[in-house]
């Protein structure tokens, strides 16, 4: 193969080449942490993706004003237009399809990773990510993300900073969960390091991460593990993907539904068991994102607690 990796070939030494989120999962994934299947699309690959065009976007951006927001929002989606219509490889196409079978899903996930070892605001939410994405859309969701490079913030960042990080591309199966969230090994306000920290609710958990619902809460003490605290509140909505329309939808609850609890006793209890498990192979107080399906805990993304470790 000569620009995927599967999840299982890649670990912490390949950051580079595969992507921060990519690496520390591909190392999870082969400890036994119940990640889902997936493939990395290289920062190599990627690169070849836009290598005919590097000249044109060179010389879009060469007179780009940063000062001038319209004139950076222009330039972003005259770039992002050209990738969009252009071709892959034949070969990498081609690789990316055989990949795609063999993870034997009929929807994944498509997300970039960044290839810094930083991680940090500039990257946060800057690139795109495409879930429930079928065979047949695969390919232009794979130029969608590829695109997201050039996301004006992600334009501005790299100029101003001289950061020019690359990009990796994570697609994996895709889960559709009744609960997701997030999970602190310490707490992050308080910064105590006894507790595990969760929110959670109903459905795709971007509703948590993007700030569209007040999440539940749950703290779990370490030494005992056991919920020493939790806060149930009214989730208005939920996120869930419509198979019949394809397309995520935001679903009105109703107030029974919306004040129930979003997560078990038990399965808070195997959040934490996980988190602090993570944090210890990482030997740092790390953050993770989560989802219930068919009453399995997957592990979807990992970072370091960015306040404390800013290199992670």
């Amino acid at each position: 193969m000569k620009y995927t990796y599967s999840l299982d070939e890649v670990g912490l030494p390949m950051v580079s080449v595969v992507g921060r989120k990519s690496a520390y999962l591909g190392e999870l994934y082969k400890m036994g942490f119940n990640v889902p299947k997936g493939f990395i699309i290289s920062s190599r690959g990627v690169n070849d993706a836009i290598k005919d065009l590097q000249e044109e976007i060179h010389n879009i951006l060469s007179s780009v004003n940063l000062n001038d927001t319209t004139d950076l929002e222009k330039k972003s989606d005259m770039i992002k237009s050209m990738i969009i219509k252009s071709n892959l490889p034949e070969e990498m196409e081609k690789e990316v399809q055989e990949r795609f079978i063999e993870l034997g899903s009929n929807y994944v996930a498509v997300r970039a990773t960044a290839t810094s070892p930083l991680s940090g605001a500039s990257f946060a939410g800057e690139y795109e990510t495409d879930l429930f994405v079928t065979k047949e859309n695969l390919i232009s969701s794979i130029k969608r993300v590829i695109a997201s490079y050039f996301n004006p913030r992600a334009i501005a960042y790299r100029i101003l900073t001289h950061n020019e990080a690359g990009m990796a591309i994570l697609i994996q199966t895709m889960i559709n969960p009744t609960s997701a969230g997030t999970a602190f090994s310490i707490h992050p306000l308080t910064e105590e390091p006894d507790y595990v920290f969760i929110e959670s609710s109903f459905g795709l958990g971007e509703s948590v991460t993007k700030g569209m619902v007040t999440p539940d809460q749950y703290i779990i003490s370490k030494s005992t593990r056991s919920v020493v605290s939790k806060r149930i509140s009214e989730k208005s909505i939920k996120l869930i993907y419509d198979f019949d329309e394809r397309k995520i939808k935001s679903i009105e609850l109703d107030k029974n539904e919306a004040s129930a609890e979003s997560l078990s006793y038990q399965d808070a209890i195997r959040i934490a068991n996980m988190t602090i498990a993570i944090e210890n192979v990482f030997k740092r107080s790390i953050n993770i994102e989560w989802a219930i399906e068919d009453k399995k805990v997957y592990l979807l993304e990992v970072r370091g607690v960015r306040r404390l470790y800013p290199e992670f």
